[in-house]
């Protein structure tokens, strides 16, 4: 289920015509975290969450 999550917030930030450096810098958490949440190895935060959400609008 985390690459699942990881995979859609890869998709999002390609959406944006964003690089993970420049994604992860807009969502307030750092590159290598993002890293690890699109590899499915780290489970995004409530707080990294709504920033992400934001981003579909």
């Amino acid at each position: 289920m985390l690459n699942d999550i990881g995979h859609k917030i890869k998709c999002i930030h390609k959406e944006n015509n964003s690089n993970q450096v420049q994604f992860a810098k807009s969502i307030g958490i750092s590159h290598r975290n993002l890293s690890e949440i699109e590899l499915g190895n780290s489970n995004p935060s409530a707080e990294t969450l709504i920033p992400i959400r934001t981003q579909l609008r």
